[in-house]
């Protein structure tokens, strides 16, 4: 049997609508696009942020989230900012531009089917064929292992933000979103797609990197404004 202090709560819990924790958007041109389900119904979202700024070290995005909604079409809010917490590099080939503005482009993406079968010949002077001897690996300052996606390579794949709170109704969202988290996904196809992408790996890379450069940070934030108004 219930008590009636316990019934108040029970009937305010009951009416207390549904968390939203995550949504995920994917990077084209200056916009993050994504979607999410509530109760079988498909929401479509953008994000589109219009400044960006540092705050206690930190990188904040503010922009237009809007919300499709099934029932109710398209509202938005303005202003909405979106603080990075948390970021995740990049697994591969790093992108294109930042291969060619940083002069290291891989020979995969310029040379030639001739250059290519060139290049993978092994050494005249091998001792056994198809053993190919390899360069010895280079390391950095602290020991660790440079490879394709690190060092001027690196590049940021995914960030996480915390967006400032939203009412899920004013969006048309039956949901709390008062304490949402985005992901946004970068992978560029696009030329604005990639400068963003790229600038925002030297803005992790000043703030989250082995040493804190904020003098850098924040002139690659004034590069990264110019990027969104244009």
């Amino acid at each position: 049997m219930l008590t009636k202090n316990l019934m108040p709560q029970l009937a305010r819990l009951r009416r207390s609508p549904r968390k939203l924790h995550t949504i995920h958007g994917l990077l084209r041109g200056r916009i993050f696009a994504g979607q999410f389900a509530v109760q079988g119904k498909t929401y479509r979202f953008t994000f589109s942020p219009t400044t960006a700024a540092l705050a206690d070290h930190r990188l904040v995005l503010s922009g237009r989230l809007a919300v499709i909604s099934p029932q109710l079409g398209t509202r938005f809010v303005d202003s909405v900012e979106a603080r990075l917490v948390a970021t995740q590099g990049g697994v591969g080939v790093s992108p294109v531009r930042r291969q060619l503005l940083t002069g290291t482009a891989q020979t995969s993406q310029t040379a030639t089917a001739e250059q290519k079968m060139e290049q993978e010949k092994g050494p005249e002077t091998e001792l056994q064929p198809g053993l190919h001897a390899f360069e010895s690996p280079q390391f950095d300052e602290l020991g660790r292992p440079l490879v394709e996606s690190t060092g001027p390579l690196g590049f940021v794949g995914a960030l996480y933000f915390s967006l400032s709170p939203l009412y899920g109704p004013a969006l048309g969202v039956p949901l709390d979103l008062s304490h949402l988290q985005f992901n946004g996904r970068l992978a560029a196809t696009d030329d604005l797609g990639r400068d963003l992408q790229f600038i925002l790996s030297d803005v992790v890379a000043a703030l989250y990197g082995d040493r804190v450069d904020e003098r850098a940070a924040t002139e690659q934030v004034q590069d990264l404004n110019r990027l969104l108004k244009s």
